[in-house]
């Protein structure tokens, strides 16, 4: 007698529906997979194509509200927005509580905790993924400082480097930590005119006096660069300094206090300058701005933002707007659209407001999180 047939064979519906989502999975946005990769292990398997497409517009990690009944509990975790601009979306992730974002890659988290015992935690908020890495500085308190990852922490060749006054501190995450310091005599940190940026393996900063620092954490071994690349200040006013890269350079966002006139300079290491650079030198990117999370993004990922366009997400103390807490001391978050190049009389949109009481670690800027991904946490 023929054996009988097997029914996967002959078309199960859950199999085949299995091989339609996986067929479908490379042409699906990663806002698609977020909200149907529970559907089946097909679904699941196929994330491992989708974790390499991570959408080319990053959230808005935007603050906590304060607590109405008290803080939380040491440990806990709180539910944190996460704002998907071109699409309108939000989405709620657990982020440990009492502590602050201070850096984004590759889907990951860099978070500080607020209070002893410092420590930084590592996390994918979409898969859960977390680590956490000792303090840098071991018992030195630090009151401000930059952080920046050079990829994803699931990458064996990444690096977590912080940046404080004259020093860099740099780990592998993937290799159990570790912390090497590097001097970076007269570098100092300053809320709104020093940034950092990594570019593969080199970390580059930048101070208010515009000189700047590089290290190449991949080196044999690594030390600290420097390059005077100062020019006048105008008098009087107070200047935030965002550092990008477009098109495989460094560039430099150079903007008064209310993001209403930016001057774009591309970095020239050996000749030690920053060349003024006009809008188009981006090509087709709409950038991004935020303390150590700028990005250049393609404009057709932006909703019909025309390229040039600068939004950034902040916290302007000191700007009256309706929807503040007197009472409370709270300012509203919200970001500004701008252009590069602008005249004197172009004025900021107000897009979006949310009421936050700032940390510690919390310095005039949201941020931006880059969602992802990795192929290896699509089990």
């Amino acid at each position: 007698m023929a054996a009988a047939p097997n029914p996967v064979s002959l078309g199960n519906p859950r199999s085949r529906g299995d091989r339609i989502l996986a067929l479908l999975a490379p042409y699906l946005s990663f806002a698609d997979h977020l909200t149907l990769r529970i559907v089946c292990r097909g679904w699941r398997r196929s994330c491992r194509l989708l974790g390499r497409a991570p959408p080319p517009f990053p959230w808005l990690m935007l603050p906590p509200p304060s607590p109405t009944r008290g803080p939380p509990a040491p440990g806990a975790a709180q539910r944190r927005v996460f704002y998907d601009i071109p699409r309108g979306r939000t989405y709620a992730y657990a982020v440990p509580a009492l502590h602050r974002y201070v850096a984004s890659r590759g889907g990951w988290l860099v978070l500080a905790a607020v209070h002893p015992p410092r420590r930084l935690v590592l996390m994918n908020p979409i898969t859960g993924a977390r680590g956490v890495i000792a303090w840098p500085f071991g018992e030195k308190v630090i009151d401000g400082f930059h952080a920046v990852l050079t990829s994803s922490p699931a990458d064996p060749a990444c690096f977590l480097a912080v940046a404080t006054d004259r020093l860099v501190a740099y780990c592998r995450p993937g290799r159990g930590g570790g912390w090497v310091t590097l001097r970076a005599p007269g570098f100092r940190y300053d809320t709104a005119g020093s940034d950092v940026l990594a570019v593969g393996a080199t970390v580059y900063l930048v101070d208010e006096r515009r000189k700047l620092w590089r290290a190449d954490l991949a080196a044999a071994e690594p030390k600290v660069e420097r390059r005077d690349t100062a020019f006048a200040l105008p008098q009087g006013e107070r200047r935030l300094h965002y550092l990008v890269k477009s098109l495989g350079h460094v560039h430099l966002v150079v903007s008064d206090e209310h993001h209403k006139r930016m001057a774009l300079f591309r970095l020239d290491w050996h000749a030690r300058m920053w060349v003024p650079t006009p809008a188009d030198g981006l090509g087709d990117r709409v950038l991004l701005l935020g303390r150590g999370c700028s990005a250049a993004v393609p404009s057709w990922a932006a909703s019909g933002r025309a390229p040039g366009t600068v939004l950034i997400a902040r916290q302007a103390w000191g700007f009256l707007h309706v929807g503040s807490d007197a009472r409370g001391g709270e300012q509203p978050w919200f970001w500004t659209e701008s252009r590069l190049n602008a005249g004197l009389d172009d004025q900021m949109a107000l897009k979006k407001t949310v009421p936050h009481r700032p940390g510690v670690f919390t310095a005039g800027d949201s941020f931006w999180f880059f969602p992802g991904i990795d192929s290896t946490e699509c089990a």
